[in-house]
C-alpha cells in the first residue's frame, strides 16, 4: 500500500461514512478495500456501497452494491452481498437522479445491516459540470463525514470548492499511488462483460405471467408508459432488466428473450427463481452472451 495513504486510516476510523472520489484509475477501489480490511480486522463492522455502475465488483454492471466486510477480502467482490439497487444503465449520464437516489439506498441498506463504519467506492466521473452535479448531489444526499479524494493533479478541486466554503464535510486529499495505471477502455469493456457473463453463467430461460408481474421503468420513457405491457414489443429482446421481489428490493438481473404477442407472457433469461420475482424493471442497455451490442436507449 502506498505509504501516500496510511493518514487515510486514522481519519475513516472516526467517520461513519466515508465517500471516495477520484478520476478513472486513480485507486479508489484499491484504497476502500485496503481501508475496509484494516477497520474489519481491527474489530469493525465495515460497509461497502459500490457506486461504480460500468466498473461494479459487488453485483454485476447497472448496478449499486451493497456489501459487508467481516473478514479479509482480496478484492470487493469478495465482500458478503447485502442489497442491490438496478439503475439499468452502465454510465450515470442521463441517469443522474436514479444514481444519487440508489447510492442512498444502499447507504441506508447497509446501515440496517448494522455496519458502524459505511465506504461508497464511487465511479470515475469528475470532469465538468457533468462531474461536478453528480459529485456534489451525492455530497448532498448522503452527508458523508469524510471525503477522501484521489487526484493526480487538482482535477477535483472544482468538486471539493463548495465543501470548503461550507464548512461540510472533512476532506481529505491523497496522491495517486505511483504503482497503479490507466486501463484502456477496451479493458474496462472486457471487465463489464466478464462481469456480465460470470452473472449470467447459471441464467435459465423463464416465463413471467404478466398478470402477476407488474413491469415498469427506474426512469420514464418517452412516449410509452412503463406499465403498460401493451408497449414491450419484440424491439425489446435483448434489453437488461432489473427483478425486484414483493418488497420492492431488487434480487437480480435478467434479460429479455420474448414477448408474447397479446403481451400476457414476458420470457426472460435469469438466474433467479421465478416464484421470487413480483416486478420487472427495464433498463437501458442490451446484454447479448455473443458480440456486444449497442446500448438500448428507450
Amino acid at each position: 500500500m502506498s505509504a501516500e495513504w496510511a493518514p487515510a486510516l486514522e481519519r475513516v476510523a472516526v467517520a461513519r461514512l466515508t465517500l471516495v472520489i477520484g478520476d478513472t484509475d486513480t485507486g479508489k477501489t484499491t484504497l476502500v478495500t485496503w481501508l475496509a480490511n484494516a477497520l474489519s480486522a481491527g474489530g469493525e463492522s465495515v460497509g461497502i456501497v459500490d457506486a461504480d455502475l460500468g466498473q461494479s465488483e459487488i453485483g454485476p454492471p447497472t448496478t449499486i452494491g451493497a456489501g459487508r466486510v467481516a473478514r479479509p477480502v482480496a478484492r470487493l467482490a469478495e465482500a458478503e452481498m447485502v442489497a442491490l439497487h438496478f439503475v439499468g444503465s452502465t454510465s450515470p449520464l442521463g441517469h443522474f437522479s436514479a444514481t444519487v437516489q440508489g447510492t442512498r439506498t444502499m447507504v441506508d441498506r447497509a446501515r440496517s445491516a448494522g455496519v458502524r463504519r459505511v465506504f461508497v467506492d464511487t465511479c470515475g466521473l469528475v470532469a465538468g459540470d457533468w462531474g461536478r452535479a453528480l459529485k456534489q448531489a451525492k455530497i448532498r444526499l448522503l452527508d458523508p463525514d469524510l471525503i477522501v479524494c484521489l487526484q493526480r493533479d487538482g482535477e477535483c478541486e472544482h468538486i471539493l470548492r463548495a465543501c470548503d466554503a461550507e464548512r461540510g464535510p472533512g476532506v481529505l486529499r491523497l496522491a495517486v499511488s505511483r504503482a497503479g495505471r490507466r486501463r484502456t477502455p477496451e479493458e474496462r469493456r472486457r471487465h463489464r462483460e466478464r462481469a456480465f457473463g460470470a452473472y449470467f453463467a447459471a441464467a435459465r430461460p423463464v416465463t413471467l405471467d404478466r398478470s402477476r408481474v407488474a413491469l415498469r421503468s427506474p426512469s420514464p420513457v418517452a412516449g410509452a408508459d412503463p406499465t403498460d405491457a401493451t408497449s414491450l414489443s419484440a424491439d425489446f429482446e435483448g434489453v437488461l432488466v432489473g427483478l425486484e421481489d414483493a418488497a420492492g428490493e431488487t434480487i437480480g438481473l435478467g434479460v429479455i428473450q420474448g414477448v408474447d404477442g397479446d403481451a400476457s407472457g414476458l420470457t426472460i433469461d435469469t438466474p433467479v427463481v421465478a416464484r421470487d420475482i413480483a416486478a420487472v424493471v427495464v433498463g437501458h442497455e442490451r446484454y447479448a452472451r455473443s458480440p456486444a451490442v449497442a446500448p438500448y436507449i428507450p
